[in-house]
């Protein structure tokens, strides 16, 4: 009897052992969505974390994975989702919008250093001449709008550089109704609002959580102008849904970031 209870007590033992051994599996959420889902996998490349197909780039996806020396679990979710999910993964990789709009911005570990994903104003083909519009870009574009947005999101979110463009005259009052995310672009337009007043242009923001309904209400016409996409989506979204949006200015770019969770860099992903 002493001989078996002595065997059985070896084999949890062992069990026991070997669980704490192979540990939590390592998880990193990144967006759902396949242009920002790519660059998520990219920049966790650049970490060393994985290792994807050769050439795969912007059509990247979790099956591209060649390499994954660490067992890392993606874990693709909504984007806006993410940050309140860090708590349950590891790392993540979020848009600057979110980042930003849920306060973790300053906790942010690394992010990209490309400015190939500037958030572009959006309207739909045969619209880029309104002047309402051309004054909605000309004013983002300013000085004053340009070194608001360097000062005021910590790197997150960076300015595409100042231009001088002329603004429309316009005679009588006019309303431009604009679909932008709460943060940072619906933020930007409130800055801008009171200029463009000064020009006879009354901005009306409407603020969506989604990426679908921006464009599809500038599609539509029930929207004159969005902003809240980088010029990738918009190319991706046109081709996908057979839209007619065209971008007028590129305003801004969000580095996306890697933001931690139970991890808190990505060295300790590596030591296990």
């Amino acid at each position: 009897m002493k001989k078996v209870f002595a065997l059985a007590l070896a084999l949890v033992l062992a069990l026991s052992l070997a669980a704490c051994g192979a540990g939590e599996k390592v998880q990193i959420g990144i967006p759902a969505d396949a242009t920002n889902g790519a660059r998520a996998l990219l920049l966790l490349q650049d970490q060393g974390l994985i290792t994807l197909k050769e050439g795969v780039g912007l059509e990247a996806t979790e099956k591209d994975i060649a390499e994954n020396p660490y067992n890392i679990e993606i874990v693709p979710m909504e984007a806006a989702n993410l940050p309140a999910s860090l708590p349950d993964l590891n790392l993540a990789v979020i848009n600057g919008n979110y980042a930003s709009g849920a306060g973790i911005a300053d906790k942010v570990l690394l992010t990209e250093a490309a400015k190939t994903y500037g958030n572009v104003i959006c309207v739909k083909e045969g619209n880029e001449n309104n002047p309402a519009v051309q004054a909605l870009v000309a004013v983002l574009m300013s000085q004053d709008v340009q070194d608001w947005i360097s000062q005021n999101y910590n790197g997150v979110v960076m300015p595409m550089g100042a231009q001088e463009l002329d603004i429309p005259e316009i005679a009588e009052p006019v309303t431009l109704k604009v679909g932008a995310s709460p943060s940072p672009h619906a933020e930007i337009l409130e800055y801008a609002k009171p200029i463009l007043e000064q020009y006879n242009v009354n901005l009306e923001i409407v603020e969506f959580d989604d990426y679908v309904m921006p464009n599809t209400g500038v599609e539509d016409g029930s929207l004159d102008a969005n902003y809240f996409q980088h010029q990738p989506y918009l190319d991706d979204f046109n081709a996908e849904q057979g839209t007619h949006l065209v971008s007028v200015a590129t305003v801004h770019y969000e580095p996306m970031g890697l933001y931690p969770g139970k991890s808190a860099s990505v060295d300790e992903v590596k030591q296990g």
